[in-house]
């Protein structure tokens, strides 16, 4: 009875982290023009949404680059990551805000104070982990789905 006990109170003390982790959708802390584009969405299907963004011709051997520019009024550019392999899925988005003013604005409403050191990181309802960091007067969104750069490293 004693295990029984300990067993059930253990659930209910992780029950509200599991829940969280498993109703985290990416999407909620984009900016709102940025909404549209899914984590895990193909390029191709990209592509189809966003006539305006570019090859950034900056391609490497895993992974494929494109830029968009004139998002909005506190964003300058972005650039978008696609995983070279297996229908080239989006796996990170670099957002550069035009001054640090627009990104702290952004990180206050949408993030809140980091909760991994100076970062964000979260799990999504996959199973996979999905982190947000600065760097400059940019905000760095990544997903960690597998056989993309960040995939091994972080759903270890």
């Amino acid at each position: 009875m004693k295990n029984y006990n300990r067993i059930y109170f253990s659930f209910l003390l992780l029950l509200p982290f599991v829940i969280l982790a498993q109703d985290f959708k990416p999407e909620t802390v984009l900016p709102k023009s940025l909404t549209k584009y899914k984590f895990g969405m193909s390029l191709d299907d990209f592509k189809k949404k966003n006539k305006l963004a570019t090859d950034a011709q900056a391609s490497t051997s895993f992974r494929t680059e494109y830029r968009q520019t004139k998002i909005g009024k506190d964003i300058k550019q972005v650039t978008y990551y696609f995983d070279a392999e297996n229908n080239k899925p989006l796996y990170e988005m670099i957002i550069e805000f035009n001054d640090a003013t627009g990104l702290d604005a952004h990180c206050s409403k949408k993030l809140g104070a980091p909760n991994d050191n100076e970062e964000w990181k979260w799990t999504t309802k996959e199973g996979y982990t999905f982190k947000a960091w600065r760097f400059g007067n940019s905000l760095v969104y990544a997903l960690g789905l597998p056989s993309t750069e960040w995939g091994n490293e972080w759903n270890q």
